[in-house]
């Protein structure tokens, strides 16, 4: 089991690795661009070519959509609970705590502990954390809520083009499936080299605030995962699914969003990177109380 943890979070750190030493080393990168890439192009390919290959009926996809929006209310509450009561701005903070890894960590480990139905199940709950992210979360890192937010999002579009497959039960032309996996490729490696560039630049700062933060954030996951399963009377792939997911660290592109519009993006890879840390170390229990 530990084998399987660590063949899932090593490439993450690897990646990260590369993005840390090219930092250091001082060579140029253009982290406007490559973030641009990753989350314009990258994500709503991901997204599309995730879906679309992967056999996922609309009731169970409406089924994890529901309980994982159930998982998001919980946290925006015991986020705008923790700022309120160390005073610290919104815009850095609250999003770490709505906007989880459910995709690049939650949704091998999903694949591994339940196989193909796992996968599947994580997808639906990817694409309502990704949704929400790139809306509410967009919105609070901008300070501002526009309908812009929604229309200038190539998020929405590449979901409701995959909904359409799913709904129809067509498959999508082969030349388009080739072509959103092969540029859905790029996205996670993108997000977590420059997640490396960043930490190689970054000075670290409130360093105890933040690892309180980051432990607020995973024991959170885990309560409110659990008591969400629980309640909903989940069983199976689905109960483990959304546990898993609810645990996951900080979002690698909360990092992005905190650079696109100067919102301590130094803090936000801070948590990222920590909260990261913490959830290897918790994810045997993790995943032991999923198998459970």
């Amino acid at each position: 089991m530990f084998l399987k943890i660590l063949s899932v979070i090593a490439p993450v750190f690897f990646c990260a690795g590369i993005g840390f030493v090219w930092g250091r080393t001082g060579r140029p990168f253009d982290t406007k661009m490559v973030g641009a890439l990753a989350l314009n192009l990258g994500m709503p390919c991901l997204v599309f070519s995730a879906l679309t290959s992967l056999e996922v009926t609309p009731s169970a996809f409406a089924e994890m959509v529901g309980a994982y929006s159930m998982v998001l209310a919980c946290f925006l509450i015991i986020g705008l609970l923790t700022i309120s009561v160390f005073n610290k701005p919104a815009h850095t903070f609250l999003p770490v705590f709505t906007s989880s890894n459910t995709g690049n960590i939650g949704l091998p480990l999903c694949l591994f502990a339940f196989g193909p139905e796992g996968l599947a199940l994580g997808i639906s709950i990817f694409v309502m954390s990704s949704i929400f992210s790139f809306t509410v979360g967009w919105s609070i890192y901008a300070g501002r809520l526009a309908a812009d937010v929604l229309y200038n999002n190539p998020l929405i579009y590449a979901v409701g083009a995959a909904l359409i497959f799913m709904v129809t039960e067509a498959e999508p032309p082969v030349w388009l499936a080739n072509t959103t996996e092969l540029i859905g490729g790029l996205a996670i490696p993108l997000m977590l080299v420059s997640l490396g560039v960043a930490i190689a630049n970054m000075r670290a700062k409130g360093a105890v605030f933040i690892f309180v933060v980051c432990t607020i954030k995973l024991s959170a996951g885990f309560v409110v995962g659990y008591g969400v399963a629980s309640l909903l009377g989940l069983e199976g792939a689905a109960r483990g699914v959304l546990m898993i997911e609810a645990a996951m660290p900080v979002a690698v592109h909360n990092y992005m969003f905190a650079q696109r519009f100067n919102r301590n993006p130094a803090d936000t890879a801070s948590m990222i990177i920590i909260s990261t840390g913490i959830s290897l170390a918790t994810l045997p229990l993790l995943m032991w109380l999923a198998l459970g």
